[in-house]
């Protein structure tokens, strides 16, 4: 398979290593990772709750299972556990706003974070009251609302269950992350020995260039419908426009380009950003990654709610809802943010015509941990 186009890159497109490790995916390292973990699974069928029960043990955690308890049961349950040092709350959406109140508690800020998940036959349930969103209409039951999970402070992903092995996967990649594993690199998402590519972009020509080749990749040599492959290149178009004209600031920490997301640029090396993807023909998998790590999880739901109110907002240069269409694209979506350092934003597609984009919000993976996690807990 060829590699992208690389017009405003670096040359040909090299090959990825197929296992990432936290020096290559710029992982910091002094994240922890030598304390005792424990985690809870809260879901109302047992059979579930000891199933992930199993794959959280084999990341090293100590388990609890509960089938329907109160956030005051969940927290004696964290609290009589002294010799545990921090706590991984994994729960169906039906149980979110459980998950929501122990994660609330001032004294669970620096141990606790939370993972929910829809799909194994719970309906959503409503996050919180519209007056802890800040005002407006509370959220209907009949969709999950996105941006209120992202709003909720401490929670790390919003997981699809219906792929039970994709799930698995997820779950334990969070998992590991918490006791300071990479996050799922590209090849991760693809079958064992699949290729995957990289280059470099650094102006227009590069980025419609990469564009225009993943777009033909799709149409030609993996044969999916025009629809799909154009809802594909939209989603690349916005990746690439967002590293290259929302990241790059100054040394003052002022933005560069983002005043005119249609001006010609041209980046210096350093700010060259990184594009790779791969496909195993079931999946296309598609990754940006920026030097100066600045997308915040507020940034995106923002753009969810402006996307749902049919809102444009042109200030800073862009339309204030390309975060939301990425979302909404792709099956998978997954933001590593390194403060100040590094952006990596994945996203998955799933070539098969009957599950490949607009789908419900419900059926997407979201993977955004909060940027607050390693600076909260290695606090004093």
């Amino acid at each position: 398979m060829a590699g992208p186009a690389t017009a405003g890159g670096s040359g040909v497109p090299t090959a990825v290593s197929p296992v990432g490790s936290a020096a290559s995916q710029g992982v910091a390292a002094d994240r922890p990772g030598k304390e005792r973990a424990g985690a809870i699974v809260l879901d109302k069928n047992r059979a579930t709750g000891k199933r992930l029960a199993r794959v959280l043990a084999s990341a090293g955690y100590s388990t609890k299972t509960f089938d329907e308890e109160s956030p005051q049961v969940l927290w004696s349950a964290i609290a009589e556990s002294a010799d545990i040092q921090s706590w991984l709350l994994v729960a169906d959406v039906a149980s979110a706003q459980t998950i929501y109140t122990v994660l609330g508690r001032q004294d669970a800020k620096k141990t606790c974070r939370g993972v929910l998940y829809c799909g194994m036959g719970s309906p959503p349930a409503a996050p919180p009251s519209s007056s802890s969103l800040g005002g407006g209409q509370p959220p209907s039951t009949d969709e999950i609302d996105v941006a209120a999970f992202c709003e909720q402070a401490g929670v790390l992903a919003l997981l699809n269950a219906r792929q039970a092995r994709d799930f698995d996967q997820h779950l334990i990649g969070i998992a590991n992350y918490l006791r300071g594993q990479p996050l799922l690199p590209l090849q991760g998402f693809l079958l064992w020995g699949a290729a995957a590519y990289s280059t470099q972009i650094s102006n227009v020509a590069g980025r419609d260039a990469a564009e225009a080749r993943l777009v033909k990749l799709c149409s030609d040599q993996l044969g999916v419908s025009s629809r799909v492959a154009n809802s594909i290149g939209e989603v690349i178009h916005e990746l690439l426009t967002n590293a290259m004209y929302d990241a790059p600031v100054d040394a003052q920490g002022r933005a560069i380009y983002a005043h005119d997301r249609t001006a010609p640029i041209q980046l210096n090396n350093e700010d060259r950003v990184t594009f790779r993807y791969g496909t195993d023909g079931t999946r296309l998998v598609v990754e940006t990654s920026d030097r100066f790590g600045r997308l915040r999880r507020g940034d995106f739901a923002r753009s969810l709610r402006r996307a749902a109110a049919g809102q444009v907002n042109r200030s800073a240069g862009g339309a204030g809802i390309g975060l939301s269409m990425i979302y909404r694209t792709a099956q998978v979506m997954q933001v590593d943010v390194e403060p100040g350092q590094r952006t990596r934003v994945t996203a998955v597609f799933d070539l098969d015509a009957g599950r490949a984009t607009d789908g419900a919000r419900g059926a997407r993976t979201l993977i955004f941990p909060d940027l607050t996690i390693a600076s909260a807990r290695r606090d004093p």
